[in-house]
């Protein structure tokens, strides 16, 4: 749970839903040097809320080239979705942006 948030409610949402079969991409955004100890920590909670519900999770994006201590949502040295950082890596944004949606294309999504 997130500390009360509304976060809760939508996620315990989404857990109950029967979402069997259907493709689910997941992003972030957070702030690599001063919460670099959980960046993008929320992607994994989304995830693991759609993924339970059945859905099929695509998306996943390769750690190299991000500079950040932890984040709960690397599994295997990918993040569980895009991660972004506005606040020191507003550069990056948009080629990331652009590489993922391709990879989405080749991953099915329509």
């Amino acid at each position: 749970m997130r500390s009360g948030t509304t976060w809760d409610n939508i996620l315990e949402e989404v857990r109950s839903e029967n979402l069997q079969g259907k493709k689910v991409a997941v992003f972030g955004c957070g702030d690599s040097i001063s919460y670099g100890d959980y960046f993008c920590d929320a992607i994994e909670e989304i995830h693991s809320a759609f993924a339970k519900s059945g859905a099929m999770m695509v998306g996943k994006v390769d750690t190299s080239g991000y500079d950040f201590i932890h984040s709960k949502s690397v599994q295997d040295g990918y993040f569980l979705g895009l991660a972004l950082d506005q606040v020191n890596e507003e550069h990056l944004t948009e080629e990331r942006v652009r590489a993922w949606c391709s990879q989405l294309i080749k991953e099915g999504v329509e």
